[in-house]
């Protein structure tokens, strides 16, 4: 009391209306048998799976996969053998496809006997990399794996395999390959073109998968595999990186019998 009796007659009045507002707001929001409206829980864009099948679409790398994506030490040509013996380019990057309206954003790589010659071959990694997609964006470009990897400067380059009559079981999303290990086989997207692998060599930090294969003005961002190659070529050895994960396949395998109940 002898608080308030210290206080103006207009700090009176401002704690008098301050408690007031306070009182009214609780009576109307305190629920008084009245059901109140709920507002409808929006999606969480960093909860969705990121991995759903894409149209068209583009997909932001993770700061985990930019981080996992290994250095490769070279690229070497997926299908026929490393040196591109047993293939041709059915139809080059960056050739105008007028029946398409666009030009060829990868190549289309062909056994040398054309047609489904090559239909059901391997497919292999290019390079050593994660998987950073596994899956069918559209029945246009049927089964495709998209590989992430790390260049020798640092930057992110990323290799799209299209068209593939399977994937292997075995890769997965955030699964890491090895340069040469299969990861499908040649296919004809379900029927849609004689049997060929779509190649494509993107420097970008965005899954694509399902993006156009055509591009009007260009090639959007890709490049010519090709020149990825050439300038980048593998050595003629099988990845060692294969040899070090069968070493922890293998220690961890001994660990897990050591651990067991005998």
């Amino acid at each position: 009391m002898a608080l308030l009796r210290k206080l103006t007659p207009m700090r009176k009045l401002f704690y008098f209306l301050l408690v007031a507002g306070f009182v009214t707001a609780g009576l109307y929001f305190y629920p008084t048998g009245r059901t109140m409206a709920k507002v409808p829980a929006q999606p969480d864009v960093f909860q969705r799976d990121p991995r759903q099948p894409l149209i068209d679409g583009l997909i932001l790398l993770r700061a985990k996969e930019l981080v996992e994506a290994p250095v490769v030490d070279g690229f070497q040509w997926p299908c026929g053998a490393p040196n591109g013996a047993m293939i041709y380019d059915a139809q080059p990057f960056g050739a105008m496809n007028r029946k398409r309206n666009g030009h060829h954003t990868g190549k289309d790589l062909n056994g040398i006997g054309g047609q489904n010659t090559d239909l059901g071959l391997p497919v292999c990694a290019a390079a050593r990399g994660l998987v950073v997609y596994s899956g069918e964006p559209s029945p246009e470009w049927g089964n495709v794996v998209v590989l992430a990897h790390r260049m020798p400067d640092g930057a992110i380059m990323q290799t799209l395999y299209a068209h593939m009559q399977e994937r292997e079981a075995r890769v997965r999303v955030g699964q890491h390959v090895c340069r040469g290990q299969r990861i499908g086989s040649i296919g004809t997207a379900g029927g849609r073109y004689p049997a060929h692998l779509h190649f494509e060599a993107i420097p970008s930090l965005s899954t694509e998968a399902g993006m156009p294969g055509y591009h009007p003005d260009g090639t959007m961002n890709r490049i010519d595999p090709s020149e990825l190659i050439r300038q980048h070529p593998a050595p003629a050895i099988p990845d060692p990186y294969l040899e070090i994960r069968r070493l922890r396949f293998r220690e961890a395998a001994q660990q897990q019998q050591t651990n067991s109940p005998s």
